[in-house]
């Protein structure tokens, strides 16, 4: 069976398949992205423009912690992945609404640079995934769980080291480079999570996974954003 680089659809993946009334299309998987998208933007906006300022710390804690669970929920339950979806994208809003603002009020223009920008690799990658031009094969596949690994180790002993000296930090030319690959390293994540898409509707697998996958392609969407977001905040400091 092939296997994706994202959690939320590794998931799929350990669950016992199950064919309900319905069966899962690329239409609802398409139309279900697209309302959790709308609904993180809806929420980031109302997050912003009427919550006081004053709140916004504790908000952030609670949404990061609802936005943690409310995926492992969706990604267990396909029968609970809706509201749990929903409440993900209401939640990844508001997270990604104050770190936006907070960004762009900094260096102006940098959010919607990094929104053209997601939404063109998110374009150019479907497009490569359809016409074959990128394949997933198990080499790739093995390449693309040894890099993630890579990431998860360099970031945990890096953290673990800035726990107990202050003069750990990654200078700005280093800070830009892991900022590359790591959207580079988003960009081809979406092709393993196009596959695995592609896999549960070929399979017959029940509707309800359409909110599955929904939320796993949010989750590399969301991967992409904040690192383009980062990349050209660093940009942008520079030029200053």
């Amino acid at each position: 069976m092939m296997r994706s680089s994202n959690p939320v659809f590794r998931n799929i993946e350990r669950s016992e398949s199950y064919i309900g009334a319905e069966s899962a299309s690329y239409r609802g998987i398409i139309s279900k992205t697209a309302t959790l998208l709308i609904t993180a933007v809806i929420s980031g906006y109302l997050a912003i423009s009427y919550i006081p300022v004053e709140t916004l710390y504790p908000l952030l804690i609670v949404s990061l912690i609802v936005a943690l669970v409310s995926v492992i929920v969706a990604s267990v339950s396909p029968r609970l992945a809706m509201p749990f979806a929903l409440l993900y994208a209401l939640s990844e809003g508001v997270l990604l609404g104050v770190i936006t603002i907070l960004i762009n009020t900094i260096y102006p223009g940098v959010a919607v640079a990094a929104v053209i920008g997601t939404a063109s690799i998110f374009t150019v990658m479907l497009f490569l995934y359809s016409s074959r031009t990128i394949r997933v094969t198990s080499r790739f596949r093995k390449i693309m769980y040894s890099v993630l690994l890579s990431f998860l180790v360099f970031f945990i002993v890096f953290g673990l080291l800035g726990l107990f000296s202050s003069n750990i930090s990654l200078s700005e030319p280093m800070a830009l480079g892991i900022t590359g690959i790591l959207i580079i390293f988003g960009a081809l994540m979406l092709t393993l999570d196009f596959d695995r898409a592609e896999m549960i509707v070929e399979s017959g697998a029940d509707k309800s996974y359409e909110w599955v996958v929904a939320v796993g392609l949010m989750v590399t969407i969301v991967w992409i954003y904040i690192e383009l977001l980062r990349f050209l905040a660093i940009l942008a400091s520079r030029r200053n």
